[in-house]
């Protein structure tokens, strides 16, 4: 009877707790053992067992196809992604931070980390306008983007984030920080930005700054300067404004006149003057709804991803069009969303 009581009691309180993953069976993430009739299962990582009793590790779970189904989002694929010119397109199969594959035969395009790619034969360990890491970059932790920066390792950095309910994405902890990037906030689309529209993104937090020293942990931008603090260099010349000696992140361009060309954002990359555009995505200081418009008040910051995206793209430097083919193979130049009387 006592063992009974036991067992109602453990199933009784498992049925009641709801974790921040939602439609996945447990199975699919984790594993008593590593062993299934004295043998690994397939669909599981070959190099383990895996720290949390999990079945794979980063890597491995975040490697596949998406199809806008998918539960998890992969942001690896074993063959070459749809990517098109921008990612954005209807026939896209890529998803806000592109993909790596392209880094695996091209350092530019892409971040190098450990298990997907090689140390980066130009800059090794060091990111640009960073220090040396003293080791290959990882998913997460010390050396990585996700998860707590505080922490050494991708599972101990990341410990229970998965598992937080993250309605509320406030910072606070890796699980309620947006996309697990330790105290950066931001609006969360549900499949992460696949094949994303004007009304259907994820929504950055930026603010606008007045100086290149000020800098807030919530933004998306403050999340890339931990690695790349000071990309340009002689850092320490010029001044904050127009005329730009460095390009300006965190800067709204509400700030500039009525008349001028940046307030024509995104030129011919949306509907029409004032609309968001999923090409050249702005940040805001409101991230409480994806924003199908803007008004030139704190909604149209710039950021680095404005240009860039996180894991990689079939362009150098990680930029989400192909500049440098612009305009012998490409009629596409995300720049002119905000330049755009040089279109």
């Amino acid at each position: 009877m006592f063992g009974l009581f036991i067992l109602l009691f453990l199933f009784g309180l498992t049925t009641s707790v709801k974790a921040g993953i939602v439609g996945i069976p447990c199975a699919q993430c984790h594993t008593m053992h590593y062993s299934q009739g004295g043998g690994i299962l397939t669909e599981w990582g070959t190099t383990g067992p895996y720290k949390a009793l999990v079945t794979k590790d980063c890597i491995g779970c975040h490697t596949g196809t998406n199809t806008g189904a998918n539960k998890t989002p992969y942001v690896l694929s074993v063959d070459a992604p749809a990517y098109g010119e921008t990612g954005t397109e209807s026939t896209t199969n890529t998803l806000a931070g592109g993909n790596f594959y392209w880094v695996q035969t091209e350092d530019s395009k892409g971040h190098n980390v450990e298990g997907i790619a090689g140390i980066d034969q130009t800059w090794n360990n060091i990111p640009p306008g960073g220090s040396d890491l003293g080791q290959q970059l990882t998913c997460a932790g010390r050396y990585g983007c996700h998860g707590d920066p505080n922490i050494e390792g991708n599972f101990e950095s990341l410990l229970g984030a998965h598992h937080t309910k993250d309605s509320v994405i406030d910072g606070s902890s890796v699980g309620k920080s947006y996309r697990f990037l330790y105290q950066v906030l931001g609006y969360e689309d549900d499949d992460w930005e696949y094949r994303p529209t004007a009304t259907e993104h994820n929504q950055y937090r930026g603010i606008d700054r007045s100086s290149d020293t000020e800098k807030d942990p919530s933004t998306i931008s403050a999340l890339c300067a931990r690695c790349h603090g000071d990309y340009h260099q002689d850092i320490s010349s010029g001044a904050w404004g127009s005329p730009w000696l460095r390009h300006p992140t965190d800067y709204d361009l509400g700030n500039t006149a009525l008349g001028s060309e940046y307030r024509n954002y995104p030129g011919n990359y949306g509907s029409a003057p004032g609309a968001y555009s999923v090409i050249a995505p702005v940040a805001s200081e409101d991230v409480s709804a994806p924003k199908s418009t803007v008004n030139f008040q704190n909604d149209t910051i710039v950021t680095c991803i404005s240009c860039h995206r996180a894991h990689g793209t079939p362009y150098p430097r990680l930029l989400r069009w192909n500049y440098f083919g612009w305009p012998g193979t490409t009629e596409v130049n995300g720049c002119h969303a905000c330049h755009t009387t040089k279109d």
